[in-house]
């Protein structure tokens, strides 16, 4: 009819597709997590990893999403599994409200909330974009595998610090051998499930298998047990003779070529220990870092000492077990601190109490309630990962991070989405300059946590090379250049005093000022109650003669660790702490 305004149609809604780069920088970035090491840092393999890993995802993720929320929208899966997920990085920060140092609970609060950022960004892409990014993950994996296979073969291939008949001279380009078997055995699980769904290409099943044998010549224990689990869930679901006679080929393989690499002594020595009693020995002393975490849940029951403070309350914690039972420690090597306490789950009880251990079995609950049915994914992945998540710590290695968002990024992709429309109006730029400040900072975060930590390696270098001077004066200087530049520091950077108070007290102790040093190791033991701090102001004090008090403080690190008493240069230093230790050894077993 004239003058009635004609109905305009709505153009019909247009699916955008996923761009490709996004996928393709993932893909590059996992890969590069597997390969890369920075040899002058102080923690040259997992730092390095973890920074690059997390400013990458930061990155990537912000720049994608920023881009899909301007042009097409995006989907946001939500349900059980998302909500659970998303509550551990809640109550992580949260936690800084009664730990120690809240910048720990915080910053662990920001590494779970980036990984999980990731895995719900990986649940909006397709599967095969998500199994190219596994892919390229796999193909990283395998390069440090061929590395590994190297050293195993006796070419001398990034061996740093390692006897020629330890076996961590198989590193790969992880820097443990542990951490290898974590990163290769993890991954297995989505190649098979992958592989279950697609064509199986010959190359997708040398690259099963090279990572398999690598696995089983890193002499990993914890990685047989995975390894084991993981085929007994495979075969058992393929119901394949064929799949059973390859895999029984592969094992043979594997342990021939681990037996020509020492597994054959590492095994016979594990034997001998177990018959002997020694189930200390056999476990590789990780009581120490589980009897440390029952401390610490008995302690503080309900929320538990604070996430990211498991390493801070170590050494507190181990004494106070050890000295409620009258018992002395067993640890035969001088490196005693226990960064994490080598069973996951135990961990999260011991940082977030009965809090943690809820959100644990809501999370149990969730995965099992919400698993695609007929996905092979879900129990190859447990059967993989529970051996590691009770003997070691994958949640805190990028290597193992890595796998566990790519199957989280599976599970999630299965569950119900929200739908978040376009950006109109002011949005459009306000939410993309929100994601790239986070991202900005974020990558600001890491690139400093590099860079303090290469200074510290320097530091500890040039300490090192203080020491081993023969010229008291030439000792002298170089030990007041390393304090001198550290004090200057030391208020800029608060997250690291109580290590550089560590280092300024050896500085101290090394030019023969004993009240100096005293006062800084007690600094830093007030900061965080440390083995090198308790060992340093037992030193301060015998350094100004005050043997009685330096005893006290040496007896409480050597209960720990006896092996240190061994890093005493005063002889008669050395055997009263050592008669100290046999006296108690006494008493207890009287």
């Amino acid at each position: 009819m004239p003058g009635k305004p004609s109905k305009r149609k709505r153009a019909p809604a247009v699916e955008v597709v996923p761009a490709s780069w996004p996928v393709t920088l993932l893909g590059l970035l996992f890969l590069a997590v597997q390969v890369s090491f920075l040899p002058g840092a102080a923690s040259a393999f997992r730092l390095p990893k973890e920074a690059l890993a997390v400013a990458g995802i930061l990155a990537i993720v912000a720049l994608a999403a920023s881009v899909r929320l301007r042009s097409g929208g995006i989907t946001i899966p939500r349900g059980p599994l998302p909500l659970i997920l998303v509550c551990l990085p809640v109550l992580q920060a949260a936690s800084a409200l009664w730990g120690a140092d809240p910048r720990r609970a915080l910053a662990a609060a920001a590494v779970t909330a980036t990984w999980l950022l990731c895995a719900f960004w990986l649940a909006t892409l397709d599967e095969g974009q998500r199994w190219r990014i596994a892919s390229l993950t796999a193909v990283g994996a395998a390069i440090s595998a061929v590395v590994l296979l190297l050293q195993a073969a006796g070419i001398p291939l990034l061996v740093v610090g390692a006897s020629p008949g330890s076996r961590f001279r198989l590193s790969g380009l992880t820097g443990n051998p542990a951490d290898f078997a974590t990163a290769a055995v993890l991954l297995l699980p989505v190649l098979l499930a992958a592989t279950a769904r697609r064509d199986a290409a010959r190359w997708r099943w040398l690259l099963i298998g090279g990572l398999a044998v690598a696995a089983v010549v890193s002499q990993t224990f914890t990685g047989y047990l995975a390894l084991a689990a993981l085929a007994l869930v495979w075969l058992a679901r393929r119901r394949s003779t064929r799949l059973w006679l390859a895999t029984g080929g592969l094992a043979l393989v594997s342990v021939a070529l681990a037996l020509a690499t020492g597994l054959g002594a590492r095994v016979q020595r594990q034997v001998r220990q177990a018959q002997l009693g020694d189930w200390y020995s056999v476990m590789s002393a990780r009581s120490d870092g589980w009897t440390a975490a029952a401390e610490m849940a008995l302690e503080q029951p309900l929320h538990g000492v604070a996430a990211g403070h498991f390493t801070h309350g170590y050494f507190p914690s181990r004494l106070a077990w050890l000295e409620a039972r009258s018992a002395t420690g067993r640890r035969g090597e001088l490196a005693t601190h226990f960064e994490w306490a080598h069973c996951d789950p135990l961990q999260l009880i011991a940082e977030l109490g009965a809090i943690g251990a809820l959100w644990g079995l809501a999370l149990a609950w969730s995965l099992v309630r919400t698993r695609p049915r007929g996905d092979p994914l879900p129990a190859l992945a447990a059967a993989a990962a529970a051996p590691f998540l009770l003997l070691h710590y994958p949640t805190h290695l990028a290597v193992g991070m890595v796998p566990i968002v790519l199957v989280l990024g599976q599970l999630l992709a299965a569950q119900p989405a929200w739908s978040r429309p376009p950006l109109r109006d002011s949005w459009r730029v306000v939410v993309p300059c929100l994601l790239t400040a986070i991202a900005v900072l974020g990558i600001a975060w890491q690139l400093h946590r590099l860079a303090v930590d290469v200074w510290r390696a320097d530091l500890d270098h040039r300490l090192a090379a203080a020491h081993g001077s023969a010229e008291p004066m030439r000792r002298a200087q170089l030990a007041a250049a390393v304090e001198r530049q550290v004090v200057e520091r030391i208020e800029r950077l608060p997250e690291a005093a109580p290590w550089l108070w560590r280092v300024v007290g050896k500085a101290r102790l090394l030019r023969g000022d004993g009240p100096g040093a005293e006062q800084a190791f007690r600094s830093a033991g007030a900061l965080w109650p440390h083995e090198e701090a308790e060992l340093g102001i037992g030193l301060s004090l015998a350094a100004q003669g005050r043997r009685s008090e330096a005893i006290l403080f040496l007896g409480r690190v050597c209960r720990v660790n006896p092996a240190i008493a061994r890093q005493l240069e005063d002889p008669d230093l050395r055997r009263a702490v050592e008669d100290l230790n046999r006296a108690r050894r006494k008493a207890d077993s009287g």
